[in-house]
C-alpha cells in the first residue's frame, strides 16, 4: 500500500495538520524582547485577507497569543493523543483484518479452483482407462498367423536358393 498525502484537516504522523500550520505560523513570529509590545500587551489576533501583506488568507496572531495558545494544555491533552492514538490503531487493525479476509478469500476461491480441476482430471483418467480396457484388442491370433506365415515363406526361400546353388 502507498501513503496516501493527507487531506485538510487530517491527521498525518499522528498530529492534525491544523497544528502544523499553526507551528509554522509562530516560528516565522518574533520572539518579544524586553522593550517589545508584545511582553507586554494582551493576546490579540488579527484577520487577514488575500491580497493583503500576508500571503495567504488566515490569522495573524501576535507572539503572545501563540505562546498562550501553545501552552494551553487542551492543545495537548493527554485524552486527545489516547484518542488520536487508539483511532489509528484501530484504522491499521481494520486494514489488516480487511487484507486478512481478502487473502481469505482469495485462498478459498483458488481451493475451489484447484479441487475442481482435479476432479476433472480424475474423471478424464478413469474415463480413459475404461476405454483402454473395453477395447483391448488381443491381436495374439494375428501375430502367430504371421509368424508362421513368414516361417514358411523363409524357408521356402532358404529351399530354393539352396536348390539353385
Amino acid at each position: 500500500m502507498r501513503p496516501m498525502a493527507p487531506r485538510n484537516n487530517e491527521i498525518f504522523f499522528g498530529i492534525n495538520i491544523d497544528f502544523y500550520i499553526y507551528i509554522s505560523s509562530t516560528l516565522f513570529a518574533e520572539p518579544p524582547g524586553p522593550n517589545s509590545d508584545s511582553a507586554n500587551s494582551s493576546p490579540k489576533i488579527t484577520g487577514l485577507q488575500k491580497g493583503e501583506p500576508a500571503p495567504y488568507s488566515g490569522v495573524l496572531l501576535n507572539t503572545t497569543a501563540a505562546a498562550q495558545i501553545f501552552t494551553d494544555k487542551s492543545f495537548f491533552s493527554e485524552e486527545l493523543c489516547a484518542i488520536r492514538i487508539q483511532f489509528e490503531v484501530q484504522k491499521k487493525v481494520a486494514e489488516m483484518q480487511l487484507f486478512l479476509d481478502s487473502t481469505k478469500v482469495s485462498m478459498d476461491t483458488m481451493q475451489e479452483k484447484y479441487s475442481a480441476i482435479i476432479t476433472i482430471k480424475d474423471k478424464e483418467i478413469e474415463k480413459l482407462s475404461a476405454m483402454a480396457v473395453e477395447n483391448s484388442n488381443d491381436y495374439y491370433i494375428w501375430w502367430a498367423s504371421g509368424g508362421i506365415l513368414a516361417g514358411i515363406a523363409l524357408t521356402l526361400a532358404v529351399l530354393f536358393v539352396s536348390k539353385e546353388v
